[in-house]
């Protein structure tokens, strides 16, 4: 088994010497100055702008495999995590008025996100105490966790995980969950306790049915600031606004750049790795992050056994660890999309152009990416394998009673995505 696909800590997890080496390099000009100088001569918006300015020098220089469309992609992306980094910091970090944030969502993707997936994070302290409210919706799960913060800046203690199943509703769906270090005393209903290092709330709600689920509500607040107005804003606390939001950029493109080099540099052609648990990550999910090589006029073949899991699903990721465009393109399948063959196994077909079959990963042009699967909440853990041959002869490999996709049908399938992915981005 490669360092690649070990389920210890990953070399992108932050806390390595790299990671320690550039958060006190981000941290180093404190020591020099107040942040109220630094804000008030312009010191920190210069070094929130060097922050920025580094991490597009990864876009030009980082993977030789990248093409100018890549390099177009990167900009891009890192142009959402400047949004995202800028968004959360001054409108989502404050822990006594704390609000839900989407991130990453199809605008702003990053760290490899789940298609079919809606994250919220808000920011908290875990000397806190905090009330969750909301509705249940029809989503197929959803999950809380609460974190020790950003698994890029090397905060990747995971102190709690609650399923949408493992809570009590009201018969119209409403919920209430409670956080704080110790139970309230008398209190019988949903708990979820805070560890002192905690930083963030983060949901993970699941979709499988894209055309009819509909997700859950949720609301924070923190229980004896109801009303209260949120920390001033001051000279001293925007440079630091600046420093968290310049971190978050840099230390997302550094960190995720390597985890990708790992993996680009550990793959085996015509292989693909099994799936372990990354630290960081859910207890519940098992990923396979494996890379691809694709020219056009190729195809590549993916099977697998089907594993014994409430969900699974496999997507495509960009250079930048950022999840392929999901909503204009069918660059994933999860186990309720997907069309499995008359021997029960599961196949998809990675290509460039519409092979008219059901399980089509659409690589866009892109003749180099990740390919990712999960398994979650399973209890086998079966390895794919995968083949490339000429998209030409793709009918001869497979199962001859392989249904065919015409393009109208494929147009409706996009039409079903776009529309979901309005209705959970509302």
């Amino acid at each position: 088994m490669s360092d690649a696909t070990k389920p210890e800590r990953p070399m992108a997890g932050g806390t390595g010497a790299t990671g320690d080496a550039l958060r006190k390099q981000l941290r180093s000009r404190d020591n020099a100055e107040t942040n109220e100088r630094r804000l008030l001569t312009g010191a920190a918006w210069e070094h929130f702008c060097e922050s920025l300015k580094r991490a597009g020098k990864v876009v030009l220089e980082a993977n030789p495999a990248a093409s100018p469309l890549d390099r177009a992609d990167g900009f891009r992306y890192l142009a959402g995590l400047t949004n995202a980094a800028i968004r959360f910091s001054i409108d989502h970090a404050d822990p006594v008025v704390p609000r839900f944030f989407r991130s990453p969502d199809s605008r702003t993707q990053w760290g490899g996100e789940n298609a079919d997936n809606q994250y919220l994070l808000a920011g908290v302290r875990g000397d806190g105490a905090y009330r969750m409210t909301g509705t249940r919706g029809t989503a197929f799960e959803f999950l809380i966790e609460v974190k020790e913060g950003f698994m890029q800046l090397g905060d990747d203690r995971i102190f709690s995980t609650v399923a949408a199943s493992d809570l009590a509703f009201e018969k119209n769906g409403s919920f209430e969950v409670v956080f704080s270090a110790a139970r309230p005393s008398g209190h019988t209903g949903n708990w979820i306790p805070l560890h002192p290092d905690t930083k963030l709330i983060v949901i993970r709600q699941y979709f499988l049915d894209w055309e009819n689920e509909i997700p859950a509500t949720f609301y924070l607040e923190r229980i004896g600031s109801e009303g209260a107005a949120p920390t001033p804003l001051t000279a001293s606390g925007m440079a630091t606004i600046l420093d968290d939001a310049g971190e978050w950029v840099e230390m997302s493109m550094k960190v995720w750049n390597q985890w990708v080099e790992r993996i680009r540099v550990d793959h085996v052609p015509g292989a693909v790795v099994p799936a372990v648990h990354y630290v960081g990550g859910a207890e519940t999910i098992r990923y396979g992050n494996d890379y691809y090589r694709l020219a056009p006029g190729e195809a590549m073949i993916i099977e697998t056994d089907v594993p014994d899991a409430r969900y699974w699903a496999f997507q495509l990721c960009g250079l930048w660890f950022e999840g392929r465009d999901y909503t204009n393109r069918q660059t994933s399948i999860n186990n309720h999309q997907a069309a499995l063959d008359t021997d029960g196994r599961f196949r998809c077909v990675l290509a460039h152009e519409d092979p008219g079959v059901p399980n089509w990963l659409d690589a866009a042009g892109h003749v180099e990416g990740l390919l990712q699967y999960r398994w979650i909440w399973t209890r086998t853990n079966p390895r794919p394998s995968c083949r490339i041959v000429s998209l030409a002869d793709l009918r001869t490999y497979l199962p001859a009673d392989t249904p065919r996709v015409s393009p109208a049908e494929r147009a409706r399938g996009i039409a079903t995505r776009r529309r979901h992915i309005a209705r959970r981005e509302l």
